[in-house]
């Protein structure tokens, strides 16, 4: 059985499991931008062919075709984030940020506008 989820390892690294690699066709990507919000604990994924893209960490893609993964150390030292804190998985949601299509995850458990839309800001540096 596969998942849907996106990992947080203890190596400084996001793990794109099985099941959200295959739905979201993650093996077509060779980047992906993050993005997060401090206030809310919210981490975003713009995933990319666009090797100029700032900020841009590389996917790196298992040998089985089947997951992925990206070293951020550079991201997680930046936003201050305990790795061993968030070491788990986390369900991502589509979300629309500047007419971006990303995929959000939630560090501490759900946290949506009253609206029902998800914001999601700062691009990382």
């Amino acid at each position: 059985m596969s998942n849907n989820t996106i990992s947080i390892t203890g190596s400084f690294s996001f793990g794109f499991n099985s099941g959200f690699y295959r739905r979201e066709g993650i093996g077509n990507f060779k980047k992906v931008v993050l993005f997060f919000d401090a206030d809310r604990k919210v981490i975003g994924f713009y995933f990319t062919n666009d090797s100029s893209a700032k900020g841009a960490f590389t996917v790196i893609h298992g040998k089985s075709g089947t997951t992925g993964s990206v070293t951020a150390r550079s991201f997680f030292l930046n936003h201050e984030l305990n790795k061993k804190e968030y070491q788990k998985k986390f369900p991502p949601e589509k979300v629309k940020y500047d007419d971006l299509d990303l995929f959000a995850i939630h560090l501490e458990g759900e946290d949506k506008q009253e609206s029902g839309q998800q914001e999601v800001v700062q691009h990382s540096q």
